[in-house]
């Protein structure tokens, strides 16, 4: 099994460099084909935000999930991912602060702090000001 960077994912959804992004697409698509392709949680939040920076809120979604659910690729905790995800199409967090709930409420955090309004909103996130 393979594993690839955040840059590799982000090059090879944005297209913002055409060489890299088919270099990036095919050895994607070559090792889904072979051996698979592991997708780190950091990765997945890393491409999140890289992502959110260029394109709307549910296009960015809809292509986490389109990594969830494409063959040969195996995401890491793919169920505090697909939680993650889901929530953050319903609620008022983002997918990466979703994410960072999922895994720290799992290993028996009981609060997490934060600055962010909208992930304060959440249950058992507090928000210092």
């Amino acid at each position: 099994m393979q594993a690839a960077d955040t840059n590799v994912w982000a090059r090879a959804y944005l297209n913002d460099d055409v060489r890299q992004a088919q270099q990036a697409r095919k050895a994607i698509s070559d090792a889904c084909s072979a051996e698979g392709i592991f997708v780190p949680l950091l990765v997945l939040a890393e491409l999140f935000w890289v992502l959110a920076g260029a394109w709307e809120k549910e296009r960015v979604l809809d292509t986490l999930e389109h990594i969830f659910s494409t063959d040969g690729v195996t995401v890491e905790s793919h169920a505090f991912a697909e939680r993650a995800l889901k929530e953050s199409r319903t609620g008022g967090a983002g997918f990466a602060d979703r994410l960072i709930a999922e895994v720290a409420f799992a290993e028996g955090v009981r609060e997490i702090l934060t600055f962010d309004k909208a992930f304060a909103r959440q249950p058992h996130v507090r928000r210092l000001h």
